[in-house]
């Protein structure tokens, strides 16, 4: 029985994303959406989620975006064109992620260094 590899990388994108919606810039978006559009064009399938992408976690998006670059396999331009912008897609919000992290680790070492000491 052939067991498919585990996606290490994509993994890895998944859990450092933040279980919080994003602040993505406008074209962010639409770049993200554009890109799910071309999926569903070129292979088919339904790619863009129910649920608006400005309202979902960081998580929950880099999920969808990661499962469905592992599940596609392109075999024509169209979709090899789709499936280069759904890289491209996870790269930005990867970026926005490590931004988003970045941050509030800063926010807390701010908070950490308010407080006054108990001794």
């Amino acid at each position: 029985m052939e067991r498919p590899l585990a996606d290490f990388a994509g993994e890895r994108l998944v859990r450092k994303a933040p279980n919080q919606i994003l602040a993505l810039d406008a074209a962010d978006q639409a770049y993200i959406r554009d890109s799910l559009h071309a999926i569903e064009s070129a292979y088919g399938v339904a790619a863009l989620p129910d649920v608006p992408i400005e309202l979902m976690p960081g998580r929950t998006l880099m999920r969808l975006l990661v499962d469905l670059k592992a599940k596609m396999r392109p075999t024509n331009n169209d979709q090899r064109e789709a499936w280069g912008r759904l890289a491209g897609a996870i790269l930005i919000l990867d970026t926005a992620c490590s931004f988003a992290n970045e941050h509030s680790k800063a926010v807390l070492r701010r908070l950490q260094g308010e407080t006054p000491d108990p001794e």
